[in-house]
């Protein structure tokens, strides 16, 4: 009877504990994208509005520069100021483009950082990795529960051998695939390695939201990334 009750409530307990879970990953999940939608609102692109203050004031000047040249008729400084702004325009549009390079750049660098690999390792990284690839591959479940629990046990082979060449091949691939859990033990063993990451993620955040529609959008419109026509042109 007793081991009848205590299996009842061992039933009765796991589907408690699997909505507690569920409950706590959606909670977890939930603080991540509030996370990011902050993170996203407070970007500033600091260099790119230092800039266009510059080319403000070169064109403010300039233009003020014409106005008060007497030599000049009221439709020759017109015209003057008006080819100044065409010109400025130009230039400012170019650097958008030159600037989101910048971005790309910088997150480019920082995702090598994360994934960068020793020379003498490189052979038994690359080794490991593609035994890891063919095996979570062929699963049959690559993106679920099957590849994850060939990967968590190849990682904890890793850990018990102090094979790096296979725990690195993890974190690679778990980081590939956005298996958080996985990805974060390997990025534990490197304080190094953990400030990459971090330093990737603000550098895709920045350049995310230089590439925002609506981001783009309030820029120009509060005048931080773009330029005030003078009345003339």
């Amino acid at each position: 009877m007793e081991a009848q009750q205590a299996q009842q409530a061992q039933e009765a307990t796991v589907p408690r504990v699997a909505e507690e879970s569920e409950e706590s990953s959606l909670r977890e999940a939930r603080r991540s994208e509030a996370s990011e939608a902050r993170q996203q609102r407070e970007v500033e692109h600091p260099e790119f509005e230092a800039m266009n203050r510059r080319l403000q004031k070169g064109l403010d000047l300039r233009a003020e520069e014409v106005r008060g040249d007497r030599r000049l008729t009221k439709a020759e400084g017109r015209a003057q100021i008006t080819d100044l702004w065409n010109r400025v325009s130009d230039y400012h549009a170019t650097t958008f483009k030159a600037y989101e390079a910048i971005l790309e750049d910088r997150a480019a660098a920082q995702e090598q950082a994360v994934f960068y690999t020793f020379p003498p390792q490189r052979d038994s990284v690359r080794s490991a990795y593609n035994d890891l690839y063919d095996r979570t591959s062929s699963s049959g479940d690559a993106e679920g529960l099957n590849a994850r629990e060939e990967l968590e046990r190849h990682w904890e082979r890793g850990v018990r051998t102090g094979d790096q060449a296979l725990m690195t091949a993890v974190g690679h691939l778990a980081t590939e695939k956005g298996w958080e859990g996985q990805r974060d033990k390997w990025l534990a063993t490197s304080q190094e390695r953990t400030e990459a990451w971090q330093r990737y993620g603000e550098a895709r955040t920045k350049l995310a939201n230089w590439r925002d529609p609506q981001e783009r959008m309030l820029g120009r419109l509060t005048g931080k990334w773009s330029l005030a026509k003078p009345p003339e042109a």
